[in-house]
């Protein structure tokens, strides 16, 4: 009976291990380097207001996946890209918008 008891304590307690899954939870800031104010950039649905030329934006939620990147520079040049998110637990990212205009993203 003693060992039903214990195999029971086992089994239930690996369910609950297997139910309590950590959720992917991200959030992206945007860091401008490029020579211009960045205005209307977006991460997927996510909008930032005007990122200004050396400045860096504060932390947004952001969904795990691949998103499209958007922005319009303040003499009309349009930035598009891709990025992608990924990782159990939570993650915190920094897209940097290079003085090429290109981007690239890494995590803090």
């Amino acid at each position: 009976m003693k060992t039903l008891k214990i195999v029971v304590f086992f089994l239930l307690f690996g369910l609950l291990l297997n139910s309590c899954e950590i959720e992917p939870n991200h959030s992206v800031r945007v860091k401008n380097e490029y020579s211009e104010t960045i205005k209307s950039m977006k991460i997927g649905s996510v909008s930032y207001s005007d990122v200004n030329s050396g400045s860096t934006a504060d932390y947004k939620p952001i969904d795990e996946g691949t998103h499209s990147l958007s922005g319009t520079t303040s003499s009309g040049r349009n930035l598009t890209g891709t990025v992608s998110l990924t990782g159990k637990g939570t993650h915190k990212w920094t897209l940097k918008i290079l003085p090429s205009g290109g981007a690239e993203i890494k995590e803090d």
